[in-house]
């Protein structure tokens, strides 16, 4: 943990929404069932279409955090969520949960863009990709805290309303912990930039694109693997749950330390490349199960698998935050950090479908393509790295007193 007074507040901040995100992420479906009376098609519309938000606010309100001060913005962006949380417990019918999940899912995409100008803002260059990699190992922690509230108030019918309504104080907190941090000095915009450059810049959407393979590991630890170990393999179903605390452990202990060097596009593009190579390598080592049915086998190549795709994780998320930090003007971190979110966006998405649908269709020939996607990226990601940070807008110069 760090040991000057800003840096422990942002670490706070950030343990503050974890345990909200916890409590209400992992107790959301069973609230709005139980306690609202929806059914489940009705509750994963309304998840999927707040998630479909992110593909505006993410970059809007990157854009919003730097003309208007990202620590102003995410003061205000807490208090609405703390709001829109605690509305949550008035929700009584599909059409006011459908408006509300909307609304909510747009305000708290928006949240990670600013909280990352506001660092950008705040911490120098060469500081900003550990803290991030502790503010992550930090999350973790705190969503796990989360889960074990939600998980509390699901005990009964009575204190299920403790889930929305937690998560909104918690967001109050948030937004009372920011409003202790000292204000950022504007940044001067170079003549001529134009709002929603990120969005317009190939160069820079072609890093996205690349990133979007390469986080790939996201979709496979948490959704295409269990789905291929319950529905392909004779893996215990006990172990699933066990190999994703695993993994969850292995972020907190080793976030940190996977993002030495990567402070730098050129040190956070060769992580970016080995996160890759490990990639590739777990998936196939989780294609041999589709070789062997035999339990003992089975059971070690996906414990292996994972560990293998937890390595590949903390090296990409920190090569992520290395290559948004490199590759976004100073002037504009919301915006460019905004677009960058993207590609983690787009995986969230796209991915669960995309990627299960290709391995349960194909077994093992859809494991491996994944595992030659990874490669692929892996070869382009530097390049492209390069290519964009080429086009970087020259910061203006300080002005000088005659």
């Amino acid at each position: 943990m760090p040991t000057d007074p800003l840096r422990r507040k942002l670490i706070a901040i950030r343990l503050a929404e974890s345990i909200g995100k916890g409590v209400f992420l992992s107790g959301s479906v069973v609230y709005f069932t139980l306690r609202v009376g929806l059914d489940a098609k009705q509750v994963g519309l309304g998840l999927s279409a707040a998630g479909l938000s992110a593909f505006i606010s993410s970059v809007l309100f990157g854009v919003i955090a730097d003309r208007v001060g990202a620590r102003r913005l995410l003061v205000i962006l807490f208090a609405a969520l703390a709001v829109g949380f605690g509305l949550y417990a008035l929700v009584d019918n599909a059409a006011h949960f459908f408006a509300l999940v909307v609304a909510v899912g747009f305000l708290e995409y928006g949240t990670g863009p600013t909280n990352g100008a506001l660092i950008g803002n705040l911490v120098p260059a060469e500081e900003r990709v550990k803290l991030k990699a502790m503010m992550r190992s930090v999350f973790n922690i705190g969503f796990s805290i989360g889960i074990g509230v939600a998980a509390v108030a699901a005990l009964s019918q009575r204190l299920l309303v403790l889930i929305p309504l937690t998560t909104a104080a918690l967001m109050a907190g948030a937004a009372l912990l920011v409003t202790r941090l000292p204000d950022a000095p504007s940044r001067p915009v170079p003549v001529g930039f134009k709002r929603f450059a990120a969005v317009r810049d190939p160069r820079f959407l072609c890093v996205i694109g690349v990133s979007t393979v390469l986080a790939s590991h996201v979709t496979v630890i948490l959704v295409t693997m269990p789905l291929w170990a319950l529905n392909r393999t004779s893996l215990p179903h006990f172990l699933v749950p066990l190999l994703l605390i695993f993994n969850t452990v292995f972020v907190i202990l080793f976030q940190v330390r996977a993002s030495r060097g990567a402070d730098t596009v050129e040190g956070a593009g060769r992580l970016a490349r080995r996160s890759g190579y490990w990639l590739a390598g777990g998936c196939a080592v989780i294609a041999l199960t589709a070789l062997e049915d035999n339990v003992v086998l089975v059971c070690v190549a996906i414990v292996a698998g994972v560990l293998i795709l937890s390595v590949a994780e903390v090296m990409q998320a920190a090569s992520g935050w290395g290559l948004a930090f490199g590759l976004a003007p100073e002037h504009a971190q919301g915006e460019y950090l905004g677009a960058f979110d993207l590609h983690v966006i787009t995986q969230n998405i796209i991915g669960p479908a995309a990627l299960s649908g290709l391995v349960i269709a194909f077994g093992f020939w859809g494991w491996l393509g994944i595992a030659v996607a990874a490669l692929v990226a892996s070869a382009l990601i530097i390049p492209v790295a390069h290519r964009s940070q080429a086009t970087l807008v020259p910061e203006p110069a300080p002005a000088t007193s005659r």
